[in-house]
């Protein structure tokens, strides 16, 4: 299975990268576990997680080509 995880804002600056394609990362859990063992930076950071473009929270699981954006709190008027 692979998924395809996607950063922005400060996320892409703290990760040098806009996209990640990830395989065997199965739900949420394993995919918090595998960014903070990675950059763990991220730990204390602010931002919520998309699914194909809707926001989640708790367990998810994830299927084969789901697109996962991490999204920092952003600024607007």
């Amino acid at each position: 299975m692979q998924i395809k995880v996607i950063f922005f804002g400060i996320l892409s600056e703290v990760t040098e990268n806009t996209h990640l394609e990830l395989s065997d990362i199965e739900n949420l859990m394993a995919l918090k576990s595998y960014l903070w063992k990675t950059f763990p930076e991220m730990k204390n950071m602010d931002y919520r997680f998309a699914v194909n473009k809707e926001i989640v929270d708790g367990k998810v699981e994830f299927k084969n080509g789901d697109e996962v954006a991490l999204l920092p709190p952003f600024a607007g008027g």
